[in-house]
């Protein structure tokens, strides 16, 4: 049991144990134990990083108990680094036969941050889907789960004060039926591309590639290359972030809003001293 890792004798089991003040007191010791081993495990990461300045490239891992991203030398975080496992299951998919690790390796290896920024993309659609239930745009439970088999108008926004104004419904939305999915895009002219463009693209590619590493997960060496991460807010594009692989493949969608989802980009990158990126005028076709 992940529970009982750190145990070294029948002392340390507490599953048994009904009382609560016993129990407790030997949960505490083996949470005291596993503390005591990723702190030592943190000092010698720290000391290869600081004998190891100017030797070779950092890659940021997760610190556990610091709560934060830290550069360690590629040699040590490379010895961590496996290519993960879907972080969520789908609902249609049998289970796999390999069982998941009882642990989880810190610190992160960089193809694990990236699945958490994908992460962030659900939580970003969710946290919109629930603003848009909040507006009263829709009677709760009248959201699909990606049924592409559903399709809806929207009415006219009764409040327009209890919806942020990037995702007030366009015409478009109001007149033309599409699946409910394509309303929490955080910006107009994007939600206005999609309905355009119905049956014309592949949505299951579209989303492998915002979401593919949650669902599907991906080799290690292509989790850079595609995707779009959501920082904040959720709601507005200037809260969005569009990788490299995702502009060439699906500029088109940002036809109409492209200077804004650039500038975006652009911002985020600048924070991480990355490169700008820049349109090429075929990306947009």
């Amino acid at each position: 049991m992940p529970q009982l890792a750190e145990a070294v004798d029948d002392d340390d089991d507490w599953t048994g144990t009904t009382d609560a003040r016993s129990r407790r007191k030997i949960q505490t010791r083996l949470n005291t134990r596993a503390y005591r081993k990723r702190r030592k495990t943190l000092q010698a990461a720290c000391s290869v990083v600081s004998n190891s300045v100017g030797a070779e490239p950092g890659i940021p891992c997760w610190i556990e108990d610091q709560q934060a991203v830290s550069m360690l030398p590629a040699s040590v975080a490379n010895r961590l680094r496996e290519t993960g496992a879907p972080v969520i299951r789908r609902k249609s998919a049998p289970p796999r036969k390999q069982a998941l690790p009882d642990q989880i390796f810190f610190p992160l290896a960089p193809d694990h941050l990236i699945v958490l920024i994908q992460y962030n993309v659900l939580r970003a659609s969710r946290y919109n889907r629930d603003l848009l239930l909040g507006s009263g745009l829709f009677a709760p439970g009248t959201l699909s789960e990606c049924d592409a088999s559903i399709t809806h108008t929207l009415p006219p926004l009764a409040s327009p004060a209890l919806l942020p104004p990037a995702l007030h419904p366009t015409a478009l939305q109001r007149a033309v039926p599409h699946e409910d999915w394509i309303d929490l895009m955080p910006h107009p002219a994007w939600r206005d591309n999609l309905i355009a463009a119905a049956g014309k693209y592949d949505e299951e590619a579209m989303w492998s590639d915002c979401l593919g590493g949650l669902f599907e997960g991906f080799p290690a060496d292509e989790v850079e290359r595609r995707g779009v991460a959501a920082w904040s807010p959720s709601w507005d594009v200037s809260g969005w972030e569009m990788s490299e692989g995702f502009k060439v493949r699906w500029g088109w969608l940002f036809r109409g809003c492209e200077e804004v989802v650039l500038e975006a980009t652009n911002r985020w990158r600048r924070q991480r001293g990355e490169e700008a990126m820049v349109w090429e005028i075929d990306e947009l076709e």
